[in-house]
């Protein structure tokens, strides 16, 4: 009689292995569960998004589905998970052990998942509290440094340093007494910056170079000044070691670490029937390779002669050369938007003159024509008015010049403000591309090498080539948190590092400035 073979009750090995693979991956399920319902619920600050003000993150609708769909599912897989390895091996120590493993094993890749389905957000770093006395403004800022590490707000009643990493305040320079800040210089040049100061409804007159690392005044000069009735933009400029002030009928040359009176340039325009020469007044300058351009408009106070761009040579303020503007009548508003080339907005006071960006490729020779892009078309108008600007020292405008293309918000017909971004080329003026972002364009500035960042209202930002529009990154654009009730209208953009800083003209209803980053 052969030997009986007796079959072992025991399971194998596999089969339990399997059975505990069951309960972790079963746990790893949980584990997400609860992972994208912590994440899905704290994605947005204050528990509310959805609106146009306050936009959920792209990936929080799939995170909150995922999250209650994965409580469902997890709970009844590791229910069954347990049940069946209970059957192999009794106990609870094990079973929750291989649980908890599952838990820890999720959290990893579903943090990834959640950042992919999230997408990119910026979220704040700090706030400037609130000005004091709340009756002052911001009237224009400066960037310092190549990556912008601290911004100076210029308020009317001082120039105010802020750190871009932490907000922490720097330095603060307070205007004299009874006077406002009017005007300030595009941006600091060799370390100095230009401000000016006037007293109540009187002329922008007293002029300072100021050290910007340290908030020290260096020098102080007057001059006969003018009223500035639609802000002090291009008033003051610095270049070739040189600080420009335009007067009432006459341009200022000033040594810039120094003060010290270099010249005075008075322009006139002779009258075509060969009568005296007419009165012209400054309106607005642009330093650019040693040279500092002007633009003056010429004759009495209700008779227009004419206008002109003036070349000044910064060493002597001897005229180079001169071109007619294109205009005959006085100009609401004249603002150079960029020196290198030189792009020029221009509107006249009569309704059916001049509104539109010139461009000039020589400003030197008066043979070639600039390139004229109106404000108005039909398929949209150009948001670029700056009759009556939000930063009055240094006006802020939608737009950048960068590529060979003016890049700047615009209208369309029947839309509810500057929902689109639009490029006109600087050699022929037609449009090149246009990019419909379906919110209102609150800010648009440089972002880097051929990079513009544009600011919707409904709080997202988007990096745009400026070549042909192509949106960089995200589609759908960074979500920016926590700004809903902080924006002022038509605050000021800057680039600071990895993050931004926004600044705000009114700083008492709105933070004068704060700063968004990566989380």
């Amino acid at each position: 009689m052969g030997k009986t073979m007796v079959e072992d009750g025991r399971p194998s090995g596999t089969r339990a292995l399997g059975k505990a693979a069951l309960v972790v991956g079963a746990g790893a399920l949980v584990g997400l569960a609860v992972e994208f319902h912590a994440l899905g619920w704290t994605s947005f600050p204050g528990d509310i998004c959805g609106d146009r003000y306050r936009p959920c993150p792209k990936g929080t609708a799939p995170t909150l589905v995922l999250a209650f769909v994965l409580t469902f599912v997890g709970a009844f897989a590791l229910k069954a998970a347990l049940a069946a390895f209970s059957d192999t091996r009794p106990g609870k120590t094990v079973p929750g052990a291989l649980a908890v493993a599952g838990v820890l094993i999720a959290l990893w890749p579903g943090w990834h998942a959640y950042l992919w389905m999230r997408g990119p957000v910026l979220d704040p770093v700090w706030q400037a509290g609130p000005d004091r006395p709340a009756s002052v403004r911001g009237v224009g800022v400066w960037a310092l440094g190549e990556d912008a590490g601290t911004v100076v707000r210029a308020r009317t009643d001082a120039l105010v340093a802020y750190d871009s990493g932490t907000g922490d305040r720097g330095w603060v320079l307070q205007a004299p007494a009874r006077e406002s800040l009017c005007a300030m210089s595009e941006r600091p040049v060799d370390g100095i910056g230009l401000v000016a100061f006037a007293r109540d409804e009187k002329p922008c007159d007293t002029v300072w170079g100021v050290e910007v690392s340290s908030g020290r005044k260096m020098w102080e000069r007057d001059f006969t000044g003018r009223t500035l009735l639609y802000g002090g933009g291009g008033v003051l400029s610095a270049g070739g070691g040189v600080a420009v002030a335009l007067g009432e009928h006459a341009v200022h040359g000033y040594g810039l670490t120094d003060g010290a009176v270099r010249w005075t340039a008075t322009p006139t325009a002779a009258r075509a029937e060969g009568g005296d020469d007419a009165e012209c007044e400054p309106v607005t300058a642009s330093p650019a390779g040693g040279t500092t351009r002007v633009v003056v408009t010429c004759g009495s106070y209700s008779d227009f002669h004419s206008a002109w761009l003036l070349t000044l040579d910064d060493a002597t303020g001897k005229e180079l050369s001169r071109r007619e503007l294109p205009v005959e009548s006085y100009v609401d508003v004249a603002a150079v938007l960029s020196a290198e080339p030189f792009t020029l907005l221009v509107r006249e006071q009569d309704e059916r003159g001049l509104a539109a960006v010139l461009a000039y490729d020589e400003p030197d020779d008066p043979r070639r024509k600039p390139v004229k892009v109106s404000l108005a078309a039909e398929e949209e108008e150009l948001a670029l008015s700056g009759l009556h600007p939000v930063f009055t020292a240094r006006p802020v405008f939608r737009a950048a010049v960068a590529d060979g293309n003016l890049i700047v918000a615009a209208e369309k017909p029947g839309s509810n403000g500057p929902e689109r971004v639009v490029a006109y080329s600087l050699d022929d003026g037609l449009r090149r591309w246009h990019v419909d972002l379906g919110t209102p364009v609150v800010a648009l500035a440089p972002a880097g090498r051929d990079r513009v960042a544009v600011l919707g209202e409904s709080q997202r930002l988007w990096t745009l080539t400026t070549r042909d529009g192509t949106r960089v990154g995200e589609e759908d654009g960074t979500t920016v948190r926590d700004l809903a009730g902080k924006l002022d209208d038509e605050p000021h953009l800057v680039r600071a590092g990895d993050g931004w800083v926004i600044v705000n003209s009114d700083g008492d209803t709105y933070p004068p400035a704060l700063a968004v980053g990566r989380p």
